[in-house]
């Protein structure tokens, strides 16, 4: 049976469409797991010091596995991967293991043994507390994720050049169910060192779910070693741009954090609670047709199709902007309903709730930026320009840490707060200064995601008239999802400390079915190109129409760049 599995996990899907669905599924369900996971957590402990203490244990290991998986990034592995022989591949896999075995397993001794230094100028808090051992004890363990990752990162190069997605997507499941071992088994037998724990069973299994297709496949049959020094010195020579454009993003992320926690207890955890929701729909919406038409925009400026390539990204931001803009409109409503119905039980009490919502909706505002960054990040990866990626990710990293020391400041004023406040309903809630961060966040990515755009369109024209007319049909679908949300839950009644989940998610559930009627309704009546190609996608898929495949090879959003994995 196992065997049986295995094997339909393993089989081929082909086809840009085919791709894009299986990746956005697989998304969808690796982000109803990952809320299951933060529901868990806001339940057992809250938005607290031990989850502060937990989320603050990851930055370093996060960071480690940004700068060493990008050097071993499938965007990388594939093409090299696609020019060799089996026999090639066998000695390129072996050197790519081999050498990064090497650099990871140095790295996070290093990364061990600076951990009480690095920790301690960034969260003084938890020194002043006597939480710190704790902290480093937790990092330390931790600094064995990004070792078993980047190897799953090495392995889905096999994986994805052999088109089996659902097996890849079946990873971060995975990944989500171990860190909810380490609460619901490890915990309540080891402790905070049990949550630890429960993160490197998560990233093992990312690993060896793999394992048993590649050794089928006649990899992995030999001990690795560097057979190649040339070709692993050219891989991480290309794969160095890329890495620091990742590094700068988790270093902009780290900041953030550190930041969080100099303010009320459970800023932390209520910063990540909300980070991860604003992710679902990122994974969902603005990643999934980017993702998959990776191979068609490189396969197209190979052949000096410039007009092809062009339309393909512009065809690919039109969806970004035609699923994101009126998902954000539902989030900057629902946002209440959203974060009680998720995250609301146990020690996640109500003002937890509402911070959390609010910081949600401030997020969601870049929501589409986002988007469209990863979308344009990738056609410049595409066209081989990896500097112009990395410098946006650098200048919007530095505009976020700057813009938060900024506003916090801001923040201090009375008058401001009460402002900020009374916008995002939290008058007299404390720990609102976390909507500073917040702020920051989403100006400078939408700040990176306009050079970003400008930038394309200056390096290859005509970008921005292809996706014009989309862009003003899903700002109109989003006023009006807006505005017949925010009366439908008025007509409904207010949320309040009484409230019931059962009862919050109908409420929610009826405005968000009205409020994308609403939009549905309005594309039809724009005659949005969009909308209807969705609907004769999905009636290709349910009816068993056929559908043109795309060449090349879909590559699934590599393990160091999806949001939300904390």
């Amino acid at each position: 049976m196992i065997h049986t599995a295995l094997r339909f996990l393993s089989a081929e899907v082909r086809g840009l469409h085919a791709a894009a669905f299986v990746l956005a599924f697989s998304a969808l369900l690796s982000s109803l797991l990952a809320l299951g996971r933060d529901r868990l957590l806001a339940h057992t402990f809250g938005a607290g010091a031990d989850l502060d203490i937990y989320y603050a244990a990851f930055r370093i290991p996060d960071l480690f596995f940004v700068a060493t998986g990008a050097l071993v990034s499938v965007y990388i592995l594939i093409p090299q991967l696609s020019k060799r022989t089996f026999k090639e591949q066998n000695d390129y896999l072996d050197t790519i293991l081999a050498g990064f075995l090497l650099l990871s397993t140095a790295v996070a001794g290093l990364a061990a043994f600076f951990a009480p230094t690095i920790l301690s100028a960034l969260y003084p808090q938890f020194v002043a507390d006597g939480s710190f051992p704790v902290l480093v004890m937790l990092t330390r363990i931790m600094l064995l994720q990004p070792i078993l990752l980047g190897v799953s990162n090495i392995l889905a190069a096999i994986t994805q050049s052999k088109n089996r997605y659902t097996l890849y997507s079946i990873s971060p499941l995975l990944y989500n169910i171990g860190i909810i071992l380490g609460v619901l088994v490890f915990y309540p037998v080891w402790g905070m060192a049990g949550l630890a724990y429960g993160v490197l069973v998560g990233a093992f299994l990312h690993m060896a779910i793999q394992v048993p297709s590649i050794v089928n496949d006649g990899f992995l049959l030999r001990f690795p070693r560097i057979r190649e020094s040339k070709a692993l010195f050219s891989t991480a020579f290309v794969s160095l741009p890329r890495a620091l454009a990742l590094s700068m993003n988790q270093i902009s992320f780290f900041g953030l954090v550190a930041f969080a926690g100099l303010l009320t207890s459970g800023s932390i955890a209520i910063f990540i609670f909300a980070y991860n929701l604003q992710a679902v729909p990122l994974a969902i919406m603005g990643a999934s047709y980017s993702v998959a038409a990776f191979p068609t925009l490189a396969a197209a400026l190979s052949r000096g199709e410039r007009e092809s390539f062009l339309e393909h990204v512009a065809i690919a931001a039109r969806y970004v902007f035609f699923w994101s803009l009126p998902a954000t409109a539902l989030i900057l409503v629902l946002r209440a309903h959203l974060v009680r119905v998720v995250l609301g039980s146990g020690n996640f009490d109500w003002v937890d709730t509402r911070l959390t919502a609010a910081v949600f909706a401030v997020l969601a505002l870049s929501l589409a930026a986002q988007g469209i960054s990863l979308l344009l990040i990738r056609a410049y990866y595409a066209a081989g320009r990896t500097f112009v990626p990395f410098a946006v990710s650098a200048g919007t990293a530095t505009a976020t840490l700057g813009l938060a020391a900024f506003l916090l400041s801001q923040f201090e004023n009375p008058f401001v707060m009460q402002v900020a406040q009374h916008v995002m309903r939290l008058n007299g809630i404390e720990g609102s200064e976390i909507l500073a961060l917040a702020l920051a966040y989403a100006i400078s990515s939408i700040a990176g995601a306009c050079v970003l755009l400008l930038h394309f369109e200056h390096r290859f024209g005509g970008f921005i008239r292809r996706v014009s007319k989309t862009w003003w049909e899903s700002v109109l679908a989003s006023i009006a999802t807006l505005s017949v949300t925010y009366l439908v839950l008025v007509f409904l009644g207010p949320l309040d400390t009484g409230s019931t989940t059962l009862s919050v998610f109908l409420k929610g559930f009826a405005g968000g079915l009205t409020g994308l009627i609403v939009a549905g309704t309005v594309y039809w009546m724009l005659g949005s190109k969009e909308l209807e190609e969705t609907v004769l996608a999905a009636y290709g898929r349910y009816f068993k129409r056929t559908i043109e495949p795309a060449p090349g090879v879909a590559v699934a959003t590599p393990a160091e760049e999806r949001p939300g994995q904390s």
